[in-house]
């Protein structure tokens, strides 16, 4: 009942602002405009601050939320697994380790689409891909090269991928080195993830939901882009990390299939099937309150809503989702070392959908254009 409260809070603050902004337009003599909002202005606002706060309320409760619970459960239980493995060394172990770092990579995945606010950090500590398997597999048998361990590219996912399942074994996967280095980064995912599934239920999920009292966000839409900056991120991390540069697209290099995410565990294909759920969730999971709705019936100070751009993005999802499903089964390192463009198509219908987003970021007046620049900036560090 108290989020409740603040959000009219929040949405009358917001409204009230907007209304000042029309009352206060200045003209090019810095004169105060005569123009007066009307009754049909003052409840327009209304509707529509009210609408943006039932997306936030939902995309919370449906999305951010569950994602953020069920990937942290995944990691501790990952953790547990990798603990058996390493205390008791038997093929059945390696086995469950090896299935519980798929579950809680999948999760990873489907959560991407929500890591901002407290989760915004995690993907630059246990999301760097690929793992360098020569640092890795050098410094977990020599100590001299242990400093070299703490680099983001020997942990996290790519990390542990590599560590569970490049050995033909579990003695081989359990060597004095490798224990270590496993313990070292199962215990760090699993300590990332449900501190931010722990900070967002206790303090940050109230001030998103809030959004609109000007702490941190003045209106409901800033959240909003908030959220949306991070799916358009996760359309460029997938263009250019997961497809473009492994497959050697780009003019400046060629094909690396050995970098191609989580090929090892031939996890690749249904990583990309939980990035587009993560979608789902983002984009229409609000039964009627989400984005996918605010696309179609939203007009804004400047943009109109637009139904059928709301339909096309619907459908290029389905799309994306109907090519992934006609690649299952393919060995993906080998099936790109033989011909390298087989994701081009794949590749060319994310490219669409990002374009598809970006347009629905001006309908919806959303300030989240700046997530690709931000993105681009940290990967060429």
């Amino acid at each position: 009942m108290e989020i409740k409260n603040k959000r009219v809070e929040s949405i009358f603050c917001g409204v009230l602002f907007c209304l000042l902004a029309l009352m206060t337009g200045c003209d090019s003599d810095l004169k105060i405009s005569s123009a007066q909002p009307t009754e049909s202005d003052v409840i327009a606002a209304w509707v529509e601050q009210a609408r943006e706060s039932e997306v936030l309320s939902a995309l919370v409760e449906n999305g951010v939320l569950p994602s953020l619970s069920r990937l942290a459960e995944t990691a501790h239980h990952l953790e547990e697994d990798v603990d058996v493995l390493c205390s008791s060394p038997s093929a059945e172990a390696l086995q469950h380790a090896q299935a519980a770092w798929k579950d809680a990579y999948l999760a990873w995945r489907q959560a991407g689409s929500f890591l901002f606010g407290p989760a915004g950090s995690m993907d630059r500590n246990i999301g760097v891909w690929p793992a360098n398997p020569v640092v890795l597999d050098a410094a977990v048998t020599d100590p001299e090269l242990g400093h070299m361990l703490k680099q983001p590219d020997t942990r996290g996912f790519a990390g542990v991928e590599h560590l569970l399942f490049a050995p033909a074994n579990a003695a081989e996967a359990t060597t004095v080195g490798r224990i270590k280095q496993l313990k070292s980064c199962t215990e760090e995912i699993a300590q990332l993830t449900v501190e931010a599934k722990l900070q967002w239920e206790s303090k940050y999920a109230a001030t998103f939901l809030a959004a609109g009292d000007g702490n941190p966000y003045l209106l409901p839409a800033d959240a909003l882009s908030e959220s949306y900056k991070e799916l358009l991120n996760v359309t460029e991390r997938t263009l250019r990390s997961r497809i473009g540069a492994p497959c050697g697209y780009f003019e400046s290099g060629a094909a690396k299939p050995e970098n191609v995410e989580a090929w090892l565990s031939q996890s690749t294909l249904a990583g990309f099937q939980a990035t587009m759920n993560g979608f789902r969730l983002a984009l229409a999971a609000g039964d009627g309150a989400d984005l996918i709705t605010l696309i179609a019936t939203k007009d804004g100070l400047v943009e109109t809503a637009d139904p059928k751009l709301a339909t096309d993005i619907t459908r290029q999802i389905k799309r994306i989702e109907k090519t992934i499903s006609g690649l299952r089964g393919k060995d993906m390192k080998a099936m790109l070392e033989k011909k390298s463009t087989r994701l081009k198509p794949l590749y060319k219908q994310f490219q669409m959908l990002q374009d598809q987003l970006v347009e629905a970021s001006l309908v919806l007046e959303l300030d989240a254009h700046r997530g690709l620049l931000e993105l681009a900036t940290d990967e060429s560090k």
